[in-house]
């Protein structure tokens, strides 16, 4: 939750822990003004609050908790060594190994209750390079399933889009600049997932995340039908998920990133793949608190095929225990409300 709106008393739903992994506040403690005043110090922008209601909306899930944990934890492995350590010596293949397994079994549950998909929190909130590479593989592989793509091209486009980003943790940032470790990561990780036989398309998915399908893209400048199918899916998820984690910040709508990716399509990203993409992957999912253009808090509790920017959505309001909400049973289909929308996200 947005913690200009967190108010004392609040349950705290996750520990908090600092940049160390030092444990700042213990899950299920209730917030005091003076953590609330410390918290805002240390510049934190969110707080995990346990909200029960949107905790009952959000029970139906489409992959278990357990295979997210496995595919984060054997990723995080991966990683504990130095970057030299990783070019010399290579990724650690009982964790390759185990993240392939992960990996099936994510398709597998995401396969049965794909029905649902706009209706779940697929994507979780994160800043975290582990949180955003799982982000980008569930709902790569959400749509690659809504377009009907055969298993082993699902098994290539989940690997290939966990892994995107892998170049960065081993690219040298050349003269300083941050720039030159942005242009050159996509061949680092292409050339360390063909080092370590991670597999060809995974590989050129890595070299290929960052290019555009005008052709104005990284680093090699490919355009259209140049660029692999599945590079051109997980483009539009990193993208997304990037843009997400920014309006978290920033404040900025969420409609505005539909719109933007949207008018993009064909120059910047496939259309195709853009339209299923959204189809498959909600900009509220059930569950999260929001701010309407009315000033009220509601709930949303339900999405629609190509209506993703207009949810339905049940109005919430304070109880008089300090720091609870209660949903009031008023719902508004915000698709035939026009004047009526979303202007904020308070918690997801």
């Amino acid at each position: 939750m947005l913690i200009s709106e967190v108010k004392a008393g609040m349950v705290l739903a996750h520990d908090i822990v600092d940049d160390r992994g030092n444990l700042l506040l213990e899950q299920g403690i209730a917030l005091t003004e003076y953590y609330l005043t410390r918290l805002k110090q240390m510049g934190m922008n969110t707080i995990p609050i346990y909200d029960p209601y949107a905790a009952e909306l959000k029970k139906i899930t489409i992959v278990a908790p357990e295979t997210r944990e496995e595919l984060s934890i054997c990723f995080r492995s991966l990683f504990n060594k130095k970057s030299h350590e990783i070019i010399n010596s290579g990724l650690n293949t009982v964790y390759i190994k185990q993240i392939q397994l992960a990996a099936g079994q994510m398709i597998d549950e995401t396969e049965k209750k794909l029905a649902h998909i706009v209706n779940v929190q697929v994507r979780q909130p994160t800043a975290d390079e582990i949180g955003h590479a799982v982000n980008v593989c569930l709902m790569a592989v959400a749509t690659g399933l809504y377009i009907k793509l055969p298993r082993p091209v699902l098994l290539d486009l989940a690997l290939g889009a966990l892994f995107h980003d892998l170049g960065k943790s081993v690219v040298p940032t050349l003269s300083g600049l941050a720039s030159d470790q942005e242009r050159l990561h996509p061949i680092y990780g292409q050339q360390l997932l063909l080092k370590n036989k991670i597999g060809s398309i995974a590989a050129r998915i890595a070299s290929e995340h960052h290019e555009r399908y005008d052709g104005q893209g990284y680093p090699s400048g490919l355009a259209g039908k140049e660029i692999h199918p599945l590079s051109r899916l997980v483009a539009i998820a990193n993208y997304f998920d990037n843009a997400m984690t920014a309006a978290s910040v920033t404040g900025a709508p969420r409609h505005t990133i539909a719109e933007e990716m949207l008018k993009n399509g064909n120059t910047q990203f496939d259309m195709y793949l853009l339209r299923a993409f959204f189809h498959t992957t909600p900009l509220y999912p059930v569950g999260s608190l929001v701010r309407l253009t009315t000033s009220q808090l509601a709930y949303v509790v339900k999405n629609k095929v190509r209506f993703a920017a207009t949810p339905t959505v049940e109005i919430a309001k304070q109880k008089v225990h300090p720091g609870c909400l209660t949903a009031t049973g008023h719902l508004i289909d915000l698709a035939l409300k026009p004047n009526i929308a979303i202007a904020e996200v308070i918690a997801e």
